[in-house]
């Protein structure tokens, strides 16, 4: 290796370690958060399959709830956004959901769930308030409620950075050892091959979920920039009609599902949007089976006046680009295959943290000595069960709020944590600085 050779090499050390080094923790949180979300659907119906599932009546034919939702509407159609859920399975049921913000501290999502087949309003629950919305907001923004989608994005760019030097670092070493042997010769040995094996195991997994990751976290930043407006979507230039006028255009829901299928029959109805800002309109979004698109981007716009086609958006028919857009998503969550892939998923998903792992245990007992000789040095052991019982703790406290006071509280406590420590970092590392440069001026005195 000549000289030119080894200073990269050497650059590529230093950034793959200081990157994993202080991205690690939140590539770890990450990857178990991730992993749950994954599966935070089939989680949110198996904790509450009475609102989510009924009992179909023999020879049963689902009734029209129009009425139903109207009646809603004459509560809640001044809350925006509002959207109806379709049921898409003979046991599923309809869902209508708006948002709205009940005092400073207080959001509500509101879901109240229908019996397709009795019209019967089966009960109603505050969505900020469940354990789902949980997994999502702490995996999407880390619970922080102004940057946190950015500081995901973020931390994807650092797994890119680090999953790439990573494999410059580490790529030929399987020619000086039996690809995944793992020796025992002591503890910093034994991770830093089980930190190579699966690094390079997993290379294209953590490559796919670090771009995906870092296009999903930072996309409200450069999406315009780069590219404008979602492409293939439905742009109103001038409204048609006022506000009250379109409020008060009467919609019929099951005409509307049944105009869907027979325009666009391939897409599978998954939630209808009825305009009510003057454009006149009623979007029907859904999936098309078998394709790895995100789920619910197929779309179809209808007029809400005679139900004729304004717009589709068939995502198999459009450019390149488009559907590079509308497919990062789906695979960055597997959630396109069915649950085989959401396992796959989900097991090359906890590695991303187990690599996270691996190098801080490395670091650790690469640094021991010098460390050792600091007067708060801890051993290995217990600080790793430190910081382990440390974001358990954390998360769990996160999750207690969030399901006993909503959204406001949790993230409330996530910023002045995040922040008020950033602050204090930034605080003691220019007292350092100071008590230095006076050091040096009294050694110069001398």
């Amino acid at each position: 290796m000549g000289k030119t050779s080894k200073r990269l090499h050497k650059k590529m050390w230093s950034i793959h370690n200081w990157v994993g080094l202080y991205a690690g923790v939140v590539i770890a949180v990450l990857s178990i958060t991730g992993v749950l979300a994954l599966f935070k659907t089939e989680i949110d119906v198996g904790l509450n399959n009475e609102l989510y599932k009924v009992v179909v009546p023999e020879n049963a034919v689902r009734m029209d709830v129009t009425p139903i939702i109207d009646s809603l509407h004459l509560v809640y159609g001044d809350k925006n956004p509002v959207s109806v859920a379709v049921p898409k399975q003979p046991d599923d049921v309809w869902m209508y959901t708006t948002s709205y913000r009940k005092s400073a501290l207080d959001f509500v999502g509101l879901q109240i769930f229908i019996d397709p087949y009795s019209g019967k309003v089966l009960g109603q629950r505050n969505y900020f308030k469940t354990l789902a919305y949980y997994i999502r907001n702490i995996h999407v923004r880390l619970y922080e409620g102004f940057f946190g989608r950015y500081l995901v994005g973020i931390a994807g760019l650092a797994l890119l950075l680090s999953t790439i030097t990573g494999f410059w670092i580490y790529g030929g070493f399987m020619k000086k050892q039996f690809f995944a042997s793992i020796r025992k010769k002591n503890l910093r040995i034994t991770m830093a091959d089980y930190h190579k094996v699966i690094g390079i195991t997993t290379l294209v997994f953590n490559m796919v979920i670090a771009i995906t990751g870092t296009w999903l976290g930072l996309q409200g930043l450069i999406q315009k920039p780069l590219i404008g407006p979602r492409p293939g979507t439905y742009q109103v230039d001038e409204k048609p009609i006022s506000k009250e006028a379109d409020a008060e255009i009467a919609v019929n829901y099951m005409d509307i599902y049944q105009r869907s299928r027979a325009l666009f029959p391939e897409m599978e109805p998954s939630f209808i949007f009825v305009s009510s800002d003057g454009s006149r309109t009623i979007s029907v979004r859904g999936d098309v089976p078998r394709t790895a698109i995100a789920r619910t981007h197929f779309q179809l716009t209808l007029d809400k006046s005679d139900l004729s086609e304004l717009h589709r958006l068939d995502i198999r028919k459009e450019g390149l680009g488009t559907k590079l857009f509308y497919i990062q998503e789906s695979m960055h969550f597997g959630d396109w295959g069915g649950i085989f892939l959401k396992i796959v998923y989900a097991f090359f998903g906890i590695t991303s943290g187990f690599l996270a792992l691996t190098g801080f245990v490395v670091y650790l007992k690469r640094t021991e000595r010098k460390q050792r000789e600091k007067p708060k040095f801890v051993e290995l052991k217990p600080l790793l069960l430190r910081w382990t019982y440390s974001i358990l703790a954390g998360m769990a406290l996160l999750l207690a709020l969030s399901l006993w006071f909503c959204v406001a509280i949790p993230t409330l406590v996530v910023v002045i944590a995040l922040y008020g420590f950033l602050l204090f970092l930034l605080i003691r590392a220019i007292v350092l600085f100071f008590i230095r440069r006076m050091q040096r001026l009294k050694l110069r005195v001398r």
